[in-house]
């Protein structure tokens, strides 16, 4: 008849525990498609639209582009977490984008079409770390160009917040929401706005 000590069983509790959290963290994505329900400016002109993923680790190639922060398991271990799509993260923050100005009344032509208006996100900074908690770091530019390329309006915000954790679920609507946030704040910008509604050069 085995015999479990005092120690052997608290390492059998200990890794029921973990066990369970380490399979939470695996394989996780979250979707950025439809972060955006609505944005502080409207218009009637036409857009040219770009998002340019120009994180290091991105561009050095130490992660893919779809890669759009960790989770942890049980004892801390990080798991990368993709986008839902499995499109680069600059596709779908795009494609939320689109769908935003469109509902706002703006007519979006793609990144390197022809319009009077070009609206450049450049992401220098997106990913979430999960465990207990969910955090948030973020570092993005936004510019406004006329059509000859020339910048106009630009805006910045960059910080590090603590959200709530919880399951896939829950967790890849927080990072969405905070997307919805801190573009909103870019696009809230005066100057910006101002760009955006004189299209007449």
């Amino acid at each position: 008849m085995n015999i479990i000590t005092a120690k052997g069983l608290v390492r059998l509790v200990v890794a029921a525990l973990v066990l369970p959290l380490g399979a939470c963290a695996v394989g996780n994505r979250y979707d950025y498609r439809n972060a955006i329900g609505g944005l502080p400016v409207s218009g009637k002109g036409s857009l040219a639209v770009a998002v340019v993923d120009a994180r290091p680790y991105v561009v050095s190639g130490e992660k893919s582009p779809d890669f759009v922060g960790m989770q942890r398991g049980g004892f801390g271990n990080p798991f990368d977490v993709r986008t839902a799509s499995g499109d680069p993260l600059a596709a779908e923050m795009r494609a939320s984008i689109v769908s935003a100005l469109q509902h706002q009344g703006f007519t979006v032509v793609p990144p390197n079409g022809t319009a009077p208006r070009k609206l450049e996100l450049r992401i220098l900074e997106w990913k979430t770390d999960v465990m207990m908690h969910m955090k948030v770091l973020y570092d993005m530019v936004l510019g406004v160009f006329d059509g000859q390329g020339k910048l106009l309006a630009q805006s910045s915000t960059k910080g590090e917040e603590v959200l709530s954790g919880g399951f896939e679920s829950a967790n890849a609507a927080n990072a969405a929401k905070a997307f919805e946030l801190h573009f909103s704040e870019l696009m809230r910008d005066g100057p910006v706005q101002a760009a955006l509604a004189d299209q007449s050069h």
